[in-house]
């Protein structure tokens, strides 16, 4: 019991000594590592999570704030903005060698960028206060709320789509479809794609999403067919339909075109100039071939499984 007890001194003592207060940075704590890591990409609207890992090498006591409060350092584009504090229980806490606890922040978007009208997206670096090396860096897009439509640079703002498999990152088009860049870019504005899903997978050929009957597993026989309430004039253009086109699913009426959409898995000639090619992937091949290979079911052998879940699509917008 002695040596109990006095184990449990030396590590408090260590501990007072070294980081009681965060003042150190987590590797040179002996026996613990911190790390912080995120979504690359996260929007401003509601609030953006952010995953603490703690990891005791030995025995050690660590300030129970670390389990509870949260202290990060906040950097936009390079400037330093108020730090995101919220307060803990304060004490400490014995971790055994081999623990590993994870934690999930959830920080508000706004506390991420200057202001809430702020326009454009933000490179923004978090850091666990006092311990510079447990950071993170992510792209940070503005409230939807406060993004104009009408004032967007088109041709250079950009989407991306973070599911459940990885980000799609798309690029647009507007000199061959104007119409469909503006509506899709409309709907990711307004959140209408966020938690639809991938109702259609075909290896090879291409991925299909955009339908806001997905949100619910009980109407999956409506799936597909659902829009925005109403159709936009189609827009055939010369773009082919290569790996990576997005373009614009539809019925037997070429002007039927209305929210769901399709990214080519491989190159699909038959479509070209019969549907609205509008933009490109430009990141994200890789999370391409993991939903398109993912393994499929129902009665035509296109449904996935396994849920391909469209979390958000998000808005990078560029002023004109």
């Amino acid at each position: 019991m002695r040596r109990r007890r006095s184990l449990m001194q030396s590590l408090r003592f260590v501990a007072a000594a070294t980081a009681a207060a965060l003042c150190l940075p987590a590797q040179e704590l002996p026996g613990v590592r911190l790390s912080l890591s995120s979504r690359p990409v996260a929007s401003a609207r509601g609030d953006v999570e952010v995953k603490l890992a703690i990891e005791a090498t030995a025995d050690v006591v660590v300030p129970g704030d670390w389990l509870t409060a949260v202290r990060l350092d906040v950097r936009c584009n390079g400037a330093a903005l108020p730090p995101v504090a919220v307060a803990g229980k304060g004490g400490e806490v014995a971790l055994a060698a081999g623990t590993r606890i994870e934690r999930t922040l959830r920080v508000p978007g706004r506390a991420l960028l200057p202001s809430p009208t702020h326009g454009e997206a933000a490179v923004v670096a978090l850091a666990v206060t006092g311990a510079p090396s447990a950071a993170c860096e992510l792209e940070v897009a503005p409230d939807p709320a406060h993004v104009d439509l009408a004032a967007l640079e088109l041709a250079k703002t950009q989407v991306v789509l973070a599911t459940n498999h990885g980000d799609l990152r798309l690029s647009f088009r507007p000199d061959k479809a104007k119409g469909h860049v503006e509506n899709f870019v409309k709907l990711c504005l307004q959140g209408f794609y966020d938690g639809t899903k991938f109702h259609r997978v075909v290896r090879g050929f291409m991925i299909q999403g955009g339908c806001p009957f997905t949100k619910d597993e009980a109407a999956q026989e409506k799936w597909g067919v659902g829009g925005p309430g109403y159709a936009i004039p189609a827009e055939f253009n010369d773009l082919r339909h290569l790996r990576g086109t997005l373009s614009m699913a539809r019925t037997s009426d070429p002007n039927s075109a209305g929210s769901g959409f399709f990214l080519c898995h491989r190159e699909a000639a038959h479509l070209d100039r019969k549907y609205t090619a509008f933009g490109n992937l430009v990141a994200g091949a890789d999370v391409l071939d993991r939903i398109a290979e993912t393994p499929v079911g129902g009665p035509t052998r296109e449904l996935p499984i396994a849920p391909v879940e469209l979390i958000a699509a998000i808005v990078l917008p560029v002023k004109k």
